[in-house]
C-alpha cells in the first residue's frame, strides 16, 4: 500500500483485465501525460510514472518483492491477464510527479531516523543547502506525512487521510511531534534530468504484451486440457461402475449368463460409453430383454429391464 495523492484523476477503479497496455501507453504518450497509474491487484501493486508522455519508471510490488523497469512491466502484464486487479490513473504536475518518484525510486539520504534526536532546523537548511528535489516522509506506527521539496523549497504536504496535496504544514507538524515519529529523507533528479529516461524507448511493451498473451493462452488451453482428461477420466469410472452395476442385477435375475448378455450388448453399441445415448440404450436395453426372454420368464425380465432403466436414466449423464 503506497501513500500517494490523486491530484486529477483520469480513471478510478476500472477493471485492469480490460485494460490493452500498448493501447494505453500510446494513448498517455500521445496526450503528454504527466503523473502515475496505480494498478492494484489481490497480493500486488504497481505505479507507473509519467511525465510529459515518457514512461520513467515502473516498480511492481508483489508480497515484499520489489521490480523495476523491464521487469515490472512484464510482470503487470501477466497480473492483468490473471485478472481481479483494478488500475487507477491519476494527472499530476511534473514538480509532483518527480517528488513522488523520488518516494519510490529515490536515493535515501536518511532513513528511520527518530526525529527527537535530530536538529531538523538545521536539516531543513542543509536540504534547502543542497537544492533537494525529493521528499520528507515523517512517519509512526500508525501515521505518515510527506513533505516534497524542489530545489530545497517545500512544494506542499500530503498526510494520510487526504487526497490531495496542501498548502498548510499543521498536520505534518501534529504527526513529528507524535511520540516515537522519525524521518526518512529521499532525493532524485530533477524533472528535467528525468526527462532523458524512457522506458517506453527501452522496452518493447507491444512485442511483451503479445508474448505474455501467448503464454498465457498455452497456459489455460494446457489447463483446460487436464481439466478435459480429468472429466473424462471421471466419467469413465462412473460408466464403468454402472456397467457392472447393471450386470449384477442381470446375474441377480438370470444367472451369470446376465453379465455375459450386459457385455455383449453394450460391445455390439460401442463399449459403455453408449450408455449416454438415449437412442443406443433403448436398443441396448432391447438387446438384453431379447437375450432374458431365453433364459427366465417375462415377468422377471420385465423387473430387470424397469430396474436397468432406472439405474441408467439416474446415473449415466452426459
Amino acid at each position: 500500500m503506497f501513500l500517494l495523492p490523486k491530484g486529477n484523476p483520469l480513471y478510478e477503479n476500472i477493471a485492469a483485465a480490460k485494460v490493452k497496455l500498448p493501447e494505453m501507453f500510446e494513448k498517455l504518450k500521445g496526450g503528454s501525460f504527466t503523473g502515475y497509474l496505480n494498478f492494484t491487484f489481490p497480493a500486488a501493486t504497481a505505479i507507473l510514472f509519467f511525465e510529459a508522455g515518457k514512461l520513467i519508471s515502473a516498480m511492481l510490488d508483489r508480497e515484499g518483492k520489489r521490480l523495476t523497469g523491464f521487469e515490472a512491466i512484464a510482470g503487470v502484464c501477466t497480473l492483468i491477464f490473471a485478472g481481479g486487479g483494478t488500475l487507477s490513473v491519476y494527472k499530476l504536475s511534473k514538480d509532483l510527479t518527480m517528488c513522488l518518484h523520488a518516494m519510490i525510486h529515490g536515493d535515501v539520504l536518511y532513513q528511520g531516523q527518530e526525529l527527537k534526536l535530530i536538529d531538523i532546523k538545521g536539516l531543513l537548511e542543509k536540504l534547502k543547502a543542497q537544492r533537494l528535489n525529493g521528499c520528507l516522509r515523517i512517519y509512526t506506527d500508525d501515521r505518515t506525512a510527506l513533505i516534497f521539496y524542489k530545489e530545497g523549497a517545500p512544494l506542499g504536504f500530503f498526510h494520510d487521510g487526504s487526497t490531495d496535496i496542501e498548502t498548510s504544514a499543521s498536520e505534518s507538524q501534529k504527526i513529528a511531534g507524535l511520540s516515537g515519529s522519525k524521518i526518512d529523507v529521499l532525493s532524485t533528479k530533477s524533472a528535467d534530468e528525468l526527462m532523458h529516461y524512457d522506458l517506453l524507448e527501452m522496452v518493447n511493451v507491444t512485442k511483451l504484451w503479445e508474448s505474455t498473451t501467448s503464454r498465457v493462452a498455452t497456459e489455460r488451453d494446457r489447463i483446460r486440457k487436464e481439466a478435459e482428461l480429468v472429466d473424462r477420466q471421471q466419467e469413465d469410472d462412473k460408466l464403468r461402475e454402472l456397467e457392472d452395476d447393471l450386470k449384477e442385477v442381470a446375474m441377480a435375475y438370470i444367472g451369470k449368463m446376465g453379465a455375459t448378455l450386459v457385455e455383449k450388448e453394450l460391445n455390439d453399441r460401442g463399449g459403455r460409453k453408449a450408455l449416454l445415448d438415449g437412442g443406443l440404450v433403448t436398443a441396448f436395453l432391447a438387446g438384453v430383454e431379447k437375450g432374458a426372454k431365453l433364459l427366465t420368464g417375462m415377468s422377471k425380465t420385465k423387473e430387470m429391464l424397469e430396474t436397468m432403466r432406472n439405474e441408467i436414466s439416474e446415473r449415466a449423464k452426459p
